[in-house]
């Protein structure tokens, strides 16, 4: 059967009012999607508020349910059959244990697996049901050739089922009028160039404390310099906070909470340098988009965050306080090269390409 002749419903229900994450990956990758001339994508378990009821987008389905996974075993094969779909994307690592129609599963990362530590009991107790949806997969799309290793050898699936498709840069983002940037900058207390910036939401795997103790390092030799943690408060947060309260240089670390998108790439453009030390990510995609805003970047060195940076960022152990405070410094003494070569490999993948490789790993399956 041929793509041109299916219908593909895509599962929408992680993106939120205020999408992060997966919700970004999500409302790109359907965004995109609509370009693909011919192909019918119908959407299921829109949330009400969420960014297809502002761009008017034909929704199939509504999300009706308390948490995901009750959506996901309740409604969502059922959704997606009265469409007529052919195939489903289950787009959040968890699918119906009993579907009708058949189904593609994207896994961003396995650290849940890895690291259940890092995260919620509610959220580690799911893990049985990401194991059974890709189990029942047709397909596996990964956003990193480090996923597509470790579901290899930690779940033993069949290379041949899991389909590299790495996130994108958004191509359509304009950039800021300097009126704009002024005001964002005014309203949130920063002077342009005189800040360190890390986004996402405030939980253990970002190890927030760990740059709070590389900043107090900066901080004591540069009086001027501040730290702008950008995010939503997430589990494990009052640890962070508390991290924030106590540091040496508290008045000069900026908690923001969550930040629309445009504010994120306002003060993106105006840090000194973009750090991103996850312990842990499937691909980093705040690493890229920094990248393409033109802000100089350090990232860890491990998972996939050096695969995400292309050689464009200054690569460090996020285990170590003084490494990090090291890198920052050579990120910002080394700004312009950096910055030039993050734009050059963040122009060289977009949403556009994702879409077309994703649609790929649909006509394969339908095929």
């Amino acid at each position: 059967m041929a793509l041109e002749n299916s219908r593909v419903a895509i599962d929408v229900a992680p993106v939120r009012s205020s999408p992060t994450g997966v919700g970004t990956y999500v409302r790109r990758l359907v965004s995109a999607l609509r370009t693909q001339d011919g192909l019918r994508f119908p959407l299921i378990g829109a949330r009400a508020g969420s960014v297809f009821d502002r761009d008017g987008l034909a929704v199939a389905s509504r999300f009706r349910a308390r948490h995901y996974h009750a959506w996901l075993q309740r409604y969502a094969d059922g959704d997606a059959h009265r469409t007529g779909a052919d195939l489903v994307h289950y787009t959040n690592a968890a699918a119906p244990l009993w579907a009708r129609v058949p189904y593609v599963l994207t896994i961003h990362d396995l650290s849940v697996l890895r690291h259940p530590r890092y995260h919620p009991p509610m959220r580690v107790a799911t893990l049985p049901l990401t194991l059974a949806a890709v189990r029942g997969a047709r397909a596996v799309i990964v956003p990193s050739m480090a996923t597509q290793l470790e579901l290899a050898r930690l779940l033993h699936v069949d290379r041949a089922r899991i389909f590299v498709v790495p996130h994108g840069r958004d191509a359509e983002r304009p950039a800021p009028e300097p009126g704009e940037r002024r005001r964002v900058l005014d309203r949130l207390g920063l002077d342009e160039g005189r800040f360190i910036l890390t986004t996402g939401t405030l939980e253990p795997r970002k190890n927030h404390e760990r740059l709070i103790q590389a900043f107090t390092r900066l901080a004591s030799a540069d009086a001027g310099l501040r730290l702008v943690i950008a995010g939503a408060p997430g589990w494990g947060s009052r640890k962070v906070l508390r991290a924030i309260r106590q540091a040496p240089f508290a008045q000069r670390i900026v908690v923001t909470g969550y930040l629309p998108e445009r504010d994120v790439d306002i003060v993106t453009a105006a840090c000194a340098a973009f750090v991103y030390v996850s312990l842990y990510e499937g691909f980093g995609l705040p690493i890229v988009e920094a990248m393409a805003i033109g802000a100089p970047v350090v990232t860890s060195d491990r998972s996939a965050m050096p695969e995400a940076a292309g050689g464009a960022a200054v690569l460090v152990d996020p285990r170590s306080p003084a490494s990090i405070a090291a890198s920052i410094r050579r990120a910002m003494r080394d700004a312009d090269r950096l910055r030039a070569a993050g734009r050059a490999w963040s122009a060289e993948r977009t949403w556009s390409e994702v879409a077309r490789e994703t649609t790929q790993v649909y006509d394969r399956v339908l095929g």
